[in-house]
Protein backbone atom coordinates (compact mmCIF):
# COMPACT_ATOMS: atom_id res chain seq x y z
CA UNK A 1 0.00 0.00 0.00
CA UNK A 2 1.62 3.10 -1.02
CA UNK A 3 0.58 6.79 0.70
CA UNK A 4 0.57 9.78 -0.78
CA UNK A 5 2.93 12.74 0.49
CA UNK A 6 4.15 16.54 -0.99
CA UNK A 7 6.89 14.06 -2.36
CA UNK A 8 5.37 11.58 -3.91
CA UNK A 9 4.04 7.99 -3.39
CA UNK A 10 5.90 6.32 -0.78
CA UNK A 11 5.43 2.60 1.23
CA UNK A 12 3.83 2.27 4.95
CA UNK A 13 7.73 0.87 5.16
CA UNK A 14 9.81 3.96 4.17
CA UNK A 15 7.06 6.42 5.47
CA UNK A 16 7.87 4.83 9.04
CA UNK A 17 4.67 3.68 9.46
CA UNK A 18 5.70 -0.20 10.00
CA UNK A 19 8.72 0.15 11.32
CA UNK A 20 7.48 -1.13 15.23
CA UNK A 21 5.80 -4.15 13.90
CA UNK A 22 9.18 -4.82 12.24
CA UNK A 23 11.09 -3.78 15.27
CA UNK A 24 8.88 -6.57 17.46
CA UNK A 25 9.24 -9.20 15.33
CA UNK A 26 12.61 -9.06 15.25
CA UNK A 27 12.68 -8.81 18.76
CA UNK A 28 10.40 -12.26 18.99
CA UNK A 29 12.40 -13.63 16.61
CA UNK A 30 15.76 -13.14 18.30
CA UNK A 31 14.05 -14.08 21.60
CA UNK A 32 12.73 -17.65 20.46
CA UNK A 33 15.84 -18.17 18.34
CA UNK A 34 17.63 -17.52 22.20
CA UNK A 35 15.88 -19.67 23.40
CA UNK A 36 15.71 -22.90 20.96
CA UNK A 37 19.47 -22.92 21.04
CA UNK A 38 19.78 -22.81 24.63
CA UNK A 39 17.28 -25.64 25.00
CA UNK A 40 19.37 -27.51 22.55
CA UNK A 41 22.89 -26.48 24.49
CA UNK A 42 24.97 -30.09 25.01
CA UNK A 43 24.78 -30.47 28.54
CA UNK A 44 27.30 -29.65 30.84
CA UNK A 45 29.56 -32.83 31.34
CA UNK A 46 30.11 -32.71 35.20
CA UNK A 47 32.83 -35.75 35.56
CA UNK A 48 34.80 -33.54 32.66
CA UNK A 49 34.40 -30.07 34.61
CA UNK A 50 35.71 -31.74 37.62
CA UNK A 51 38.72 -33.61 36.35
CA UNK A 52 39.56 -30.59 34.05
CA UNK A 53 38.86 -27.69 35.76
CA UNK A 54 37.94 -28.14 39.70
CA UNK A 55 40.38 -30.82 40.32
CA UNK A 56 43.64 -29.02 39.04
CA UNK A 57 42.58 -25.49 40.79
CA UNK A 58 41.73 -27.55 44.03
CA UNK A 59 44.77 -29.72 44.26
CA UNK A 60 46.90 -26.32 43.75
CA UNK A 61 44.92 -24.13 46.33
CA UNK A 62 45.67 -27.06 49.01
CA UNK A 63 49.75 -27.54 47.53
CA UNK A 64 50.02 -24.15 48.34
CA UNK A 65 48.05 -23.81 51.40
CA UNK A 66 49.48 -27.01 52.80
CA UNK A 67 53.05 -26.09 52.28
CA UNK A 68 52.22 -22.55 53.97
CA UNK A 69 50.96 -23.81 57.32
CA UNK A 70 52.14 -22.66 60.71
CA UNK A 71 53.10 -25.10 64.05
CA UNK A 72 49.15 -24.25 64.87
CA UNK A 73 48.00 -25.03 61.65
CA UNK A 74 46.67 -21.91 60.15
CA UNK A 75 48.41 -20.11 56.97
CA UNK A 76 51.84 -18.68 57.75
CA UNK A 77 52.45 -15.43 55.72
CA UNK A 78 55.82 -15.98 55.87
CA UNK A 79 55.58 -18.68 53.60
CA UNK A 80 53.29 -17.38 51.26
CA UNK A 81 55.32 -14.65 48.82
CA UNK A 82 53.48 -12.92 45.57
CA UNK A 83 53.58 -16.00 43.54
CA UNK A 84 51.62 -18.07 46.16
CA UNK A 85 49.46 -15.26 47.13
CA UNK A 86 48.71 -15.04 43.26
CA UNK A 87 48.37 -18.31 42.60
CA UNK A 88 45.55 -19.37 45.62
CA UNK A 89 43.51 -16.24 44.02
CA UNK A 90 44.25 -17.71 40.53
CA UNK A 91 43.01 -21.39 41.70
CA UNK A 92 40.14 -19.88 43.02
CA UNK A 93 38.72 -17.86 40.19
CA UNK A 94 38.81 -21.23 38.45
CA UNK A 95 36.75 -23.31 40.87
CA UNK A 96 34.14 -20.03 40.48
CA UNK A 97 34.79 -20.26 36.84
CA UNK A 98 34.00 -23.84 36.89
CA UNK A 99 30.73 -23.52 39.72
CA UNK A 100 29.14 -21.04 37.66
CA UNK A 101 29.08 -23.47 34.67
CA UNK A 102 27.64 -25.57 36.76
CA UNK A 103 25.22 -23.58 38.29
CA UNK A 104 24.23 -21.90 34.54
CA UNK A 105 23.92 -25.29 32.66
CA UNK A 106 20.61 -26.26 31.11
CA UNK A 107 21.38 -30.03 31.85
CA UNK A 108 23.38 -32.41 33.08
CA UNK A 109 25.34 -35.92 32.04
CA UNK A 110 27.56 -37.27 34.52
CA UNK A 111 29.97 -38.46 32.11
CA UNK A 112 30.32 -38.98 28.71
CA UNK A 113 30.67 -43.06 27.06
CA UNK A 114 34.34 -42.11 26.99
CA UNK A 115 35.21 -41.15 30.47
CA UNK A 116 32.28 -43.59 32.41
CA UNK A 117 34.58 -46.50 33.72
CA UNK A 118 34.71 -46.58 37.18
CA UNK A 119 36.82 -49.11 39.46
CA UNK A 120 35.87 -51.88 41.26
CA UNK A 121 33.54 -50.71 44.03
CA UNK A 122 32.62 -47.15 42.94
CA UNK A 123 29.60 -45.53 42.39
CA UNK A 124 28.81 -45.69 38.62
CA UNK A 125 28.04 -43.03 36.34
CA UNK A 126 24.76 -44.25 35.77
CA UNK A 127 24.37 -43.92 39.66
CA UNK A 128 25.23 -40.46 39.87
CA UNK A 129 23.06 -39.63 36.56
CA UNK A 130 20.29 -40.58 38.22
CA UNK A 131 21.61 -38.35 40.91
CA UNK A 132 21.48 -35.33 38.80
CA UNK A 133 18.02 -36.02 36.65
CA UNK A 134 16.78 -36.38 40.41
CA UNK A 135 17.22 -33.02 41.80
CA UNK A 136 18.97 -30.69 39.26
CA UNK A 137 18.03 -27.15 41.16
CA UNK A 138 19.67 -28.92 44.28
CA UNK A 139 22.80 -29.58 42.08
CA UNK A 140 22.78 -25.92 41.01
CA UNK A 141 22.58 -24.63 44.33
CA UNK A 142 25.55 -26.48 45.61
CA UNK A 143 27.21 -25.09 42.56
CA UNK A 144 25.70 -21.56 43.57
CA UNK A 145 27.56 -22.34 47.22
CA UNK A 146 30.94 -23.54 45.48
CA UNK A 147 31.10 -20.54 43.59
CA UNK A 148 30.39 -18.45 46.03
CA UNK A 149 33.08 -19.82 48.58
CA UNK A 150 35.58 -20.23 45.77
CA UNK A 151 34.66 -15.81 44.92
CA UNK A 152 35.40 -15.33 48.48
CA UNK A 153 38.86 -17.59 48.91
CA UNK A 154 40.12 -15.49 45.62
CA UNK A 155 39.10 -11.90 47.37
CA UNK A 156 40.93 -13.19 50.35
CA UNK A 157 44.19 -13.73 48.60
CA UNK A 158 44.26 -10.80 46.34
CA UNK A 159 43.62 -9.15 50.11
CA UNK A 160 46.38 -11.05 51.48
CA UNK A 161 43.85 -11.92 54.61
CA UNK A 162 46.00 -14.92 56.21
CA UNK A 163 43.39 -15.33 58.81
CA UNK A 164 40.50 -15.49 56.21
CA UNK A 165 42.45 -17.33 53.34
CA UNK A 166 43.31 -19.84 55.82
CA UNK A 167 39.64 -20.64 57.07
CA UNK A 168 38.37 -20.78 53.84
CA UNK A 169 41.06 -23.21 52.56
CA UNK A 170 40.28 -25.09 55.53
CA UNK A 171 36.37 -25.21 55.34
CA UNK A 172 36.92 -26.10 51.09
CA UNK A 173 36.76 -29.74 51.49
CA UNK A 174 33.39 -29.59 53.43
CA UNK A 175 31.94 -27.60 50.55
CA UNK A 176 33.08 -30.20 47.96
CA UNK A 177 31.96 -32.95 50.04
CA UNK A 178 28.56 -31.82 50.93
CA UNK A 179 27.96 -31.77 47.05
CA UNK A 180 29.55 -35.28 46.66
CA UNK A 181 27.58 -36.52 49.49
CA UNK A 182 24.63 -36.15 47.77
CA UNK A 183 24.84 -36.42 44.15
CA UNK A 184 28.93 -38.56 44.06
CA UNK A 185 28.22 -41.34 46.38
CA UNK A 186 25.72 -43.35 48.15
CA UNK A 187 22.70 -44.54 47.63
Amino acid sequence: MREINSSGPVSRYESGMSRLPLAVSTAALAFFTATAVARGAAPLDVRAAMQQQVNPGMLGIWDIGNNALDDEGGLDPALLDDGKWSGLATGADKLAEAGRAMAAASSFVAATSDNSEVGEGEVTMAHVQGKLDGDPAGFRTKATEFTDHATKLAAAARARDVATAGALIGEMDAVCESCHAEFWYGE
